[in-house]
Parts: C-alpha cells; sequence; structure tokens
C-alpha cells in the first residue's frame, strides 16, 4: 500500500468523464461539453485556488470543514458551487490531479432541460451569494449565459450574412477561426472517449447539439421553475 497523491488543501475535485454514453444521444453528445469546460477551467482555476465549476459528483472536503461551513444552500442554490468558493474564501480548495469523475447524462429531454434550469437559477437565484463570494465567478457564468443565446443567434444569421455581406480578409479569418474554435472545443470533450466513432458523431451532429444545449437558456427564462420544490433528474 503506498500514497499516490497528498492532498494539501481543504477541499478539492478531481475532472469528470462520461459513463453510459448514448444512452440518450443528444443529451450525452452536449454533457460532452462539459468535459471540455471542465479540462479547460477546473484545471485552471481550481488548481489556483478559486474555483469556477464545482460538480455535484466527486467533491473531497475535510470533514471539520464541511460542518463548519454547512450545506444549508435552500433548493436553487448553487450548492456545490457556493461550498467550493467558501472553502476558498475560509481554507483551501485544489485540484485532484489524478483519477476521473464519472457522470451519467439525462435519460430524456426533459430531464436534461429540466437539469440545465436547475442550474440556470442556482447561479441567478441564490441571493448573490455567488456574486459576494466572487464576482468573476459571477459574472463568468453571465457570460457564458450570453454567449450561448448569441451563438445560436448568429447561427441562425450565418447563412444570411454569407449572402448579403461582402468579407474582408480579416474577417474572413476572424470567422475562420471562430468557427475552428467552435468544433474543436466540441471535439476537444469527445476526444476523452477515446472513440472514433463519437468524435465523427459529434462532428456530424455539433449544430443540432449546440441548439440543444443553447436553447436551455431560453427554456428556463420562458419556463421558470417552482422554486420551492426540488425536481428529480433521471440518470443512467
Amino acid at each position: 500500500m503506498y500514497v499516490k497523491y497528498y492532498l494539501r488543501a481543504e477541499g478539492a475535485q478531481g475532472c469528470i468523464r462520461l459513463r453510459a454514453f448514448g444512452r440518450h444521444l443528444f443529451s450525452s453528445l452536449s454533457d460532452l461539453i462539459r468535459i471540455s469546460n471542465c479540462e479547460a477551467w477546473c484545471k485552471f482555476c481550481n488548481s489556483r485556488g478559486t474555483p469556477m465549476f464545482v460538480h455535484g459528483e466527486g467533491i473531497v472536503i475535510r470533514a471539520d470543514v464541511e460542518y463548519d461551513i454547512g450545506w444549508d444552500y435552500g433548493t436553487y442554490g448553487a450548492e456545490d458551487l457556493l461550498m467550493g468558493l467558501n472553502i476558498s474564501k475560509k481554507y483551501h480548495f485544489s485540484l485532484i490531479p489524478i483519477g476521473n469523475i464519472y457522470i451519467a447524462p439525462p435519460t430524456s429531454t426533459k430531464d436534461y432541460y429540466k437539469q440545465r434550469r436547475r442550474w440556470f437559477w442556482s447561479i441567478l437565484n441564490n441571493d448573490g451569494k455567488i456574486r459576494k463570494l466572487s464576482p468573476s465567478t459571477y459574472l463568468f457564468y453571465i457570460y457564458m449565459y450570453i454567449n450561448g443565446v448569441l451563438g445560436l443567434i448568429m447561427l441562425l444569421a450565418f447563412p444570411f450574412i454569407l449572402m448579403f455581406t461582402e468579407f474582408s480578409g480579416l474577417m474572413i479569418a476572424v470567422s475562420v477561426l471562430n468557427v475552428a474554435s467552435f468544433y474543436a472545443y466540441y471535439q476537444f470533450g469527445a476526444s476523452y472517449m477515446h472513440s472514433l466513432p463519437v468524435s465523427v458523431l459529434m462532428f456530424i451532429l455539433q449544430v443540432p447539439v449546440a441548439f440543444y444545449d443553447g436553447l436551455t437558456t431560453i427554456y428556463a427564462l420562458v419556463k421558470r421553475p417552482d422554486f420551492t420544490t426540488f425536481e428529480t433528474i433521471k440518470k443512467v
């Protein structure tokens, strides 16, 4: 028996991977973007002490620290992120550099949209706790949601822009870079499945998957949840 990694921080979390891929195709493909986010942002931010993403699965907290902070964040309180931010304020939060957290996608479109709606309102409906603990984290989420909706609008407008706009060399270069980054970021997450068919499937369905995910923000705004109850999300 030997120690592979000694954690010095009072709280930490590793990176996520996807299990049971394909139980619900679009939810599975859309959840791959969470791997991209985690590899890009969890590793960078968690290792520097201020988390941007904290998943409900696999968070490790020293028992006395967990008791000191507590979990009383309410039904729509971004409880995992708030726990991570509270730890980073009072103690230390870090990255677990070994091992992975295996998550399961929702088993239906309805469950997927309910899950994303809960996440959306957990960021906005927590009495400003996230904003007070970490303004940069709060603004990061606002940017992500706004950018997601604007991205959908631009995808819809792109054919008309091509038909009616005269592009300069700079505009062409920026457009190519933007499209390449869009595909590369999704493929980055898909690559962690170590499956060529999954990567090809993501490439073929990436635009529909982007709409599938991006429309959750609009759904959350149009069909607000009952903030007094907790919705159960069915997963694999």
